[in-house]
């Protein structure tokens, strides 16, 4: 991909009548040809960046000629100008060269036609326009404007382009004192040469994050000018620089940025306090943060300087007997406040700190008068019952004081035994709570695993190959994935493990209480690796639910079975306890998001399942995949692979509680992934993943069953998560 620029800037017209001279447009394309150069930056080669000071208009039509002609899609474009721009008595735009004449546009002056043409023309992808220019005039020494009013970006508007301009169609583009250069390119350099423009430290410094970071500077200076930006759908992300997002002194910019603009500008002692903190944690030179305090104090302290001057001209105008304002008085004041740039609120706190004293003077003048002999009659009368309640309220303080001081003593002496007290018992609290953490500490750590996905295949077979049969193979893949385990006491522990925030789309076409098919966001969580064990029931309830079974619903390693949901609650309650952690059953939502594992087929193994990969009854396979082996009992909760996410057996086994309250199907679900106790049947709960004893339809992902809350069976289990493990 090449990159190549055209940087025009006109300072010394010649025609200083039509266009007044302009001394920082020369120095406005050598600040960003620098800019562009740079390696670390723009990343243009030298040799592929024109600079034009001071052209004409033949030089800028034959320059911009050369810079859009005979690209390549993949090229990138740039054309800068910084001088005046201008219109003709049909409103059209123009570019002017330094020999332009406000009389003869058409001969002396370059047509905003020339420029989108070249530019309609262009086979590159990425073009970026950049005009530093509009209306003229004259203006006070502290600045000039460059250019006649103009709506630029509908002259130049076009698929492909992303174009910037200094101001709207009505508004100046300043020359300000205190800029060594113009305005608009100072902030448009700043943000390109410090980084402070990016917002997204993985792409660089995009068209929008230059706009956005320019026009918040440009109004803070000057809030008459606001830049403005057009592009199509994908020009606010053409990268103009690279951006050293790690450089310590941009992220010290930025922050103290942060804190100048929260004090409007202003540095407080707590602000100081917190820059000097910024410096020292970045590790900032100390003249380089006096270099970058400036800078970033520049817009506020030329603004406030603005107004400064502002209010110091309308006091010496009154001083001068000139209130109230005549109307050319009042003209001048207005046209001085367009000039610097203020905004109407600041306005309004000067006059009214200025005018309205002044004003509020004139009125009480009168009123005095009117007033003065009645006040004086009575101000005897006045000061003696004034002197009388004073001496009433004193006694009256007095007393309410020492009654206050007295409750105040009482209330202390009573808070510094309760707060005596209340600590001791914190810190026995405290020593017990680190006690138990020390002997209970859990285990983190990841494990890597194998896991299947199947596909179904049909080949020939019979006479002469005629028949088809379907068979289900199978691809071997590796995972790894984050756990956590907690002791749960005697030497049973119980695995944890991450499952990462997402979001999915929960539900199926296969059945109605499975719709509709809705999107699911869930923050990060963590799920049982397993179902919860015979081992792990007893560790914490101290009972064998399973043992009301036969006899090979026995084993450690065997989910306990014959629970409730009402029992998987309680097991959840003390399990908290015993960890320290808030241990509960998943929402109906958190179980399908973790079972998928970001797949979408009907199981997470894929289109199908077989009794090699889930224990379920054979005797009903899913789709076409051929029947299988029906172990007509639960195994153990280690057996067959995990999903993608590390998780055992979330297809078949058991059937295994959730939170939620049963409804028909998914209308009104909370989308947030929590669990939905609202309506529906109450006394109802969702069990999921189906079990040995269901058919592989019974199995799937999206599967739903409801049974009454207070219900055990042989095949109903359930595993556990975790919202917070710190």
């Amino acid at each position: 991909m090449g990159k190549y620029a055209l940087l025009v800037g006109n300072s010394q017209y010649i025609n200083i009548s039509d266009f007044p001279v302009l001394p920082s447009a020369v120095r406005d394309i050598e600040a960003l040809r620098q800019i562009l150069v740079d390696p670390n930056m723009g990343d243009f080669t030298n040799s592929d960046v024109t600079v034009l000071p001071d052209a004409d208009e033949t030089q800028i039509r034959r320059a911009i000629s050369r810079l859009f002609l005979n690209r390549q899609p993949e090229d990138k474009l740039l054309f800068y100008f910084s001088g005046h721009g201008t219109l003709d008595k049909f409103r059209k735009f123009y570019l002017t060269g330094i020999s332009t004449e406000g009389n003869d546009l058409i001969g002396t002056a370059l047509s905003s036609d020339v420029l989108r043409d070249a530019m309609r023309q262009s086979r590159a992808s990425q073009i970026v326009v950049i005009l530093d220019c509009c209306y003229s005039g004259a203006f006070p020494k502290s600045m000039k404007a460059k250019g006649s009013g103009i709506d630029v970006i509908s002259e130049l508007e076009g698929t492909g382009w992303a174009i910037l301009t200094a101001s709207d169609s009505t508004q100046y583009a300043f020359e300000q004192e205190g800029f060594d250069l113009s305005l608009y390119t100072h902030f448009l350099v700043e943000g390109l040469r410090t980084g402070a423009a990016a917002r997204n430290k993985h792409i660089g410094i995009t068209v929008d994050d230059l706009h956005s970071y320019v026009t918040e500077k440009v109004q803070l200076a000057n809030d008459r000018m606001t830049p403005k930006m057009s592009l199509d759908e994908t020009g606010h992300r053409i990268v103009l620089a690279r951006s050293p997002q790690e450089d310590p002194k941009l992220k010290f910019r930025k922050e103290i940025d942060e804190l100048i603009t929260s004090q409007n500008g202003k540095i407080l002692p707590f602000t100081r306090l917190l820059i000097s903190k910024a410096q020292q944690q970045y590790g900032v030179a100390n003249e380089d943060a006096k270099r970058i305090e400036r800078e970033v104090l520049l817009p506020w302290l030329e603004y406030a300087k603005n107004l400064e001057e502002y209010e110091k001209a309308l006091i010496d105008t009154i001083n001068h007997g000139l209130f109230p304002f005549n109307q050319p008085t009042q003209l001048e004041i207005e046209a001085c406040e367009i000039k610097l740039g203020l905004r109407e609120n600041d306005i309004e706190e000067v006059k009214a700190r200025v005018i309205a004293p002044k004003q509020a003077e004139y009125d009480r003048q009168l009123e005095d008068r009117q007033k003065k002999v009645a006040e004086a009659a009575h101000l005897k009368s006045r000061q003696v019952e004034a002197e009388l309640l004073r001496l009433q309220q004193a006694s009256e303080a007095e007393r309410q004081k020492q009654e206050q001081e007295t409750l105040w003593l009482l209330e202390q002496l009573s808070k510094q035994a309760e707060d005596q007290e209340r600590l001791k018992r914190q810190q026995e609290a405290e020593a017990e709570r680190i006690k138990w953490q020390q002997q209970n500490k859990p285990a983190q750590g990841e494990f890597e695993f194998e896991y299947f996905k199947a596909r179904l295949v049909k080949e020939s077979s019979g006479f002469l190959g005629f028949g088809t049969k379907t068979k289900v193979e199978l691809d071997r893949k590796k995972g790894k994935a984050q756990y956590i385990r907690e002791n749960l006491g005697n030497g049973v522990t119980l695995d944890l493990v991450r499952i990462p925030a997402g979001k999915f789309m929960m539900g199926s076409k296969e059945h109605g209480d499975e719709q509709p098919i809705h999107e699911a966001t869930l923050k990060e969580f963590w799920m049982g690796k397993y179902v919860v064990t015979d081992t792990q029931w007893q560790a914490i309830m101290g009972t064998k639910p399973s043992e009301q079974y036969y006899g090979w619903f026995q084993g450690e390693d065997q989910p306990v079975v014959g629970v409730s949901w009402e029992d998987a609650r309680e097991f959840c309650e003390k399990a908290s306890q015993k960890t320290g952690k808030l241990i509960r059953l998943p929402s109906e939502t958190e179980w399908e998001y973790a079972c998928r594992c970001g797949t979408t087929t009907p199981f997470h193994f894929g289109a199908t399942i077989t009794p090699y990969l889930v224990n379920y009854n054979g005797n009903y396979p899913y789709d076409d995949a051929p029947k299988g082996e029906y172990r007509e009992r639960r195994d153990n909760v280690d057996s067959f692979t995990p999903n993608a996410w590390g998780l055992y057996q979330m297809h078949g086994n058991v059937r295994e509680w959730c939170e939620d309250i049963w409804h028909d199907n998914y209308n009104g679900i909370p989308q947030d992934g929590s669990a939905w106790l609202s309506d529906g049947e109450q006394a109802k709960r969702l069990l999921r993943g189906g079990s040995w004893n269901d058919g592989a339809i019974g199995c799937r992902s999206a599967v739903r069953y409801g049974e009454s809350e207070s219900k055990g069976f042989y095949s109903f289990g359930f595993r556990v998560v975790a919202s917070i493990l710190s």
